[in-house]
């Protein structure tokens, strides 16, 4: 009975929708703009006569013209060519008509008593598919001012790839017919509802932008913490795809134009910059996931070029994107996790809103994957929380909190580098302060012995250091020149203990050799050290101890010295003695590997048949010292010349 009693009720319909449904009448309305959601004559397929105003439509089904032909059972799936037709009466004192057409889905062209209005993307028989975009106005020819009654006519063509899931026709209401001024003055209105509608995307797009730029702005702030810059490129991509969306909901796109650039480059864009600044930040290694993340993204970008939704099965398609952007998400929940665990404090701040986003983004492709294979229709491919005051979908508050928790955690992680920095700086300049016992500020007044030094660390603190030490009851001097194994704070540091250990010893004995044993017993489990010790006599006798440092040079000639084992390797090794007579006008350059080692932008080593000619040609210590320097300096430099002038000559 209730079946009888429905399909009654459609017959009453339909006949009343025969009689008058598909002709609005402006004659009778007060406003001078009628709205078109009534019924339109449709008609699948595709005939030039059916244009044609006389042509008799009175067998052709209704739909209603503010919806999807799929509202209609019947017509669900239906893709390809079919025709709308409705009439509209026209007052004689309206002159001036104007047609304001909806987004009608895919292609179509627009007819006025058989005269061709416009069109919206490109037809068969080679069609193009288009989106986006606001109402459309045709504005017809002027008429004289008497009643008439204008057919419009509208074929459509709709995209196969679309119709599983849309079907063709209007897809945002119905449209408007009326005096021009009019109908320009409601599609503004119109315009500034669905600017509106829009606005949570704008927002977020701005957001991502905002934050982008930040994020630079730290990474140029401190160019060495690459996570700064790799964290603006996932910003500047996901912004783009925010004003890509806005764009497509305000301007003509071909479809397939639209989905590979946002899919194929974008898409790709994002992952691939997640995976750096995860990989970054939370000190990834190049496990085999790692590689199968990278390798997914990048075969996506290729994936999406060919198969982006240009065929009819898009369940396929979206299948496909599902199964490359898996890995990526895999990979970065896994190495999070693993780091949390480990008690990294990055991790673990950025664990809840990371799975938060990864969840919901898994969620919404799951949703578009089974609403195109037609397990469900209450999710799409916005998940939509609210459509009031404005539209806002899940991704987009989920992003949200994701780009605010970001960017407190990488300003948090900045102010704590930086207290870090400002740390390290008070100990470096605690450093600096204590390095004035490894070089002497003043060479000491020794009788018959000339000194020139040069001391050029190569970072705030160096790890080399020469000390004269005279000894006032014989006139003779110690001399001790050495360099720690390292560079930086650490080697500083233990040059420090170094010359407090030389300098308490030399207060009991100023033989090298002791001295050599002295020193050797506090490095051993400390580190190691290069060392050459010798002591002068007032007579200009030359006591020489060396520790597995450069041997000195005697008049620009490179002395012969046993090699030994550094400072620290071992305890109670024996360190080779070598006596040697100076007479006046002898010279002892002695210096670190650091002018040896100077290195230019080739890598071409400053070497030691350089420093041996520049020896020969009596070069000064300051002068050696810059030549290294210019040549490229990579080590601390250590350059002390002694020249003997015998006993009349001060320093």
């Amino acid at each position: 009975m209730n079946r009888i009693a429905r399909l009654l009720l459609w017959l009453v319909i339909a006949a009343a929708g025969t009689l008058q449904a598909q002709t609005y009448d402006l004659t009778n309305d007060r406003m001078p703009v009628v709205y078109l959601s009534g019924f339109w004559r449709f008609h699948t397929g595709d005939d030039p006569s059916w244009a044609n105003p006389n042509l008799d439509d009175s067998h052709w089904a209704l739909l209603h013209g503010d919806r999807l032909w799929n509202a209609a059972p019947e017509y669900a799936g239906y893709s390809g060519l079919a025709w709308y037709r409705f009439k509209v009466k026209i007052p004689a004192k309206y002159d001036q008509i104007s047609l304001d057409l909806p987004h009608i889905l895919t292609c179509y062209e627009v007819y006025a008593d058989g005269k061709l209005l416009g069109s919206y993307g490109k037809m068969p028989p080679h069609p193009v598919p288009y989106s986006g975009g606001f109402n459309k106005i045709y504005v017809l020819p002027r008429s004289p001012h008497v009643e008439r009654t204008i057919v419009f006519s509208i074929r459509v063509w709709h995209w196969p790839a679309l119709s599983r899931f849309y079907g063709g026709g209007p897809l945002y209401g119905g449209g408007l017919v009326g005096k021009t001024e009019d109908v320009n003055a409601m599609d503004e209105q119109l315009r500034g509802d669905r600017h509106w509608v829009f606005s949570s995307t704008l927002i977020l797009a701005l957001l991502q932008t905002l934050a982008a730029a930040g994020s630079l702005a730290l990474f140029l702030l401190r160019r060495s913490e690459r996570e700064y810059l790799w964290f603006s490129l996932v910003l500047v991509s996901s912004a783009c795809v925010s004003w890509l969306a806005l764009s497509y909901y305000f301007n003509v796109w071909p479809m397939v134009t639209h989905n590979q650039i946002e899919a194929a480059l974008l898409g790709p864009c994002i992952n691939l910059a997640e995976i750096a600044f995860y990989y970054t930040l939370l000190k990834g290694e190049r496990t085999p996931l790692f590689w199968v993340a990278v390798s997914a993204s990048i075969l996506s970008i290729f994936y999406n070029f060919i198969f982006g939704m240009q065929g009819s099965n898009t369940s396929t398609w979206f299948l496909g994107q599902d199964l490359f952007m898996l890995p990526v998400y895999v990979w970065i929940l896994a190495l999070l996790f693993a780091r949390a665990y480990q008690n990294f404090e990055d991790a673990r701040l950025l664990l809840a809103p990371v799975v938060l986003q990864k969840a919901s983004l898994l969620f919404q492709q799951f949703s578009i994957l089974t609403f195109t294979l037609g397990w469900q229709q209450r999710f799409d491919f916005r998940i939509r929380l609210t459509d009031w005051p404005f539209r806002i979908e899940l991704v987009q508050v989920v992003d949200v909190i994701f780009l605010m928790t970001m960017l407190a955690i990488l300003i948090l992680r900045f102010t704590r580098t930086r207290s870090h920095e400002e740390l390290y700086a008070i100990e470096v300049e605690g450093a600096r302060s204590v390095q004035q016992f490894l070089i002497p500020q003043q060479m000491p007044h020794i009788d018959g012995l000339v000194f020139q030094s040069e001391y050029r660390p190569a970072r705030e603190v160096g790890g080399d250091f020469f000390q004269v030490i005279p000894d006032r009851i014989d006139g003779s001097a110690l001399i001790v020149v050495g360099d720690v194994a390292g560079k930086g704070l650490q080697a500083g540091m233990l040059a420090t203990l170094i010359v407090g250990a030389l300098r308490t010893a030399a207060t009991f004995t100023t033989d090298p050799e002791q001295i050599m044993h002295t020193l050797n017993n506090r490095l051993c489990d400390r580190g190691n050290a290069t060392c050459l010790a010798l002591k002068i006599t007032a007579s200009g006798v030359v006591t020489l101890v060396n520790a597995g440092h450069l041997p000195p040079y005697l008049n620009g000639s490179e002395m012969i010295v046993e090699g030994s084992l550094p400072l620290g390797t071992l305890p109670g090794i024996d360190f080779p003695v070598l006596h040697l007579q100076l007479r006046d006008g002898d010279s002892l350059m002695l210096m670190s590997d650091g002018i040896a080692e100077a290195q230019n932008q080739s890598g071409r080593l400053f070497g030691f048949s350089r420093v041996n000619e520049l020896l020969r040609s009596r070069i000064s210590a300051n002068d050696l010292a810059n030549a290294a320097q210019s040549f490229g300096q990579t080590d601390d430099i250590t350059v002390l010349e002694i020249v003997r002038a015998g006993s009349a000559v001060t320093a």
